[in-house]
């Protein structure tokens, strides 16, 4: 059960095995989620990594824990993608969408580039070499307090992926938060749940609504209690309903990504259920993982 935090450490998920660059295998058409420590101190090689734009950014949190873990998360964003791309991080550029979401620059996609082992990886899947002229990797980043996620996804087209980790604080007005920002068909259901399973039910609903959201990459243009997803505790993730015109919620995959601690995690993304895997960061593998 999530409790009251002491955000001062990511210590991963207990239950899947964990491994850094050195024992990734790539595979297309399955869901990567790199886990992020960002509890660690920020390095100077961290920062050496970052554009003056995104250090710029980092450095206007007022926060120093915040602004510290933000310039971590970017800096492992770029490690894991130049580990993709077969290129040093500091050389991956971004472009950015109408709602501030950020994607590869086109010239570096496996499509445009063709070099690097995400590229070799699907030219193994292409049936003829226009198969390639679409191929693609499609990821997400999300982080709150010590923790941070990125998910990636190999294959011949693009996909609309959204990951989101969230610190879980019981201590909220949950109820007063959910009837703002959650649909009205689980504003009710929320209502029923005992007190003492609200804070994690809470938590499954956000995090699953807002991999959805990040997913679709309107940020809050589209409101949130204008969908609904599924959050009781035996229920299948998936998104039930969805005001969003021209949207089918049946395309949509919903998964729960375990956290320990005081943390909880979804990925959502567009198309076939693909298998997960986890995996450590690349500077962000513990001593002992617990």
């Amino acid at each position: 059960m999530i409790q009251t935090p002491t955000p001062d450490r990511w210590t991963g998920t207990p239950t899947p095995a964990h491994a850094a660059f050195e024992t990734h295998r790539f595979a297309a058409r399955v869901v990567d989620v790199w886990e992020l420590d960002l509890g660690k101190r920020e390095s100077a090689d961290d920062r050496a990594l970052l554009t003056e734009a995104e250090q710029a950014k980092g450095d206007r949190i007022i926060i120093p824990r915040k602004a510290t873990q933000s310039l971590r998360a970017r800096a492992e964003l770029r490690r894991v993608l130049g580990h993709y791309l077969g290129m040093p991080a500091g050389e991956v550029r971004f472009v950015y969408g109408e709602h501030d979401k950020p994607d590869l620059d086109p010239a570096l996609q496996p499509s445009a580039r063709r070099e690097g082992p995400g590229f070799e990886l699907l030219c193994t899947l292409a049936s003829t070499s226009s198969d390639l002229a679409t191929a693609t990797l499609s990821f997400n980043l999300s982080h709150s307090e010590a923790a941070g996620l990125v998910a990636v996804i190999l294959d011949l087209r693009a996909h609309e992926l959204g990951v989101d980790v969230e610190h879980a604080r019981c201590d909220r007005n949950l109820i007063g938060i959910a009837e703002t920002f959650f649909a009205a068909d689980e504003f009710a259901y929320f209502r029923r749940v005992a007190a003492a399973e609200q804070c994690p039910a809470f938590y499954r609903a956000w995090t699953r609504k807002e991999a959805y959201l990040k997913a679709l990459g309107t940020g809050m243009s589209f409101p949130s209690n204008r969908f609904s997803i599924t959050f009781g505790r035996d229920e299948a993730p998936r998104v039930m309903r969805t005001e969003r015109e021209g949207d089918d919620p049946s395309r949509w995959q919903l998964v729960d990504l375990p956290c320990a601690g005081d943390y909880a995690g979804a990925a959502c993304w567009d198309g076939a259920a693909f298998p997960v895997r986890r995996y450590w960061g690349p500077t962000s593998l513990p001593t002992r993982a617990t």
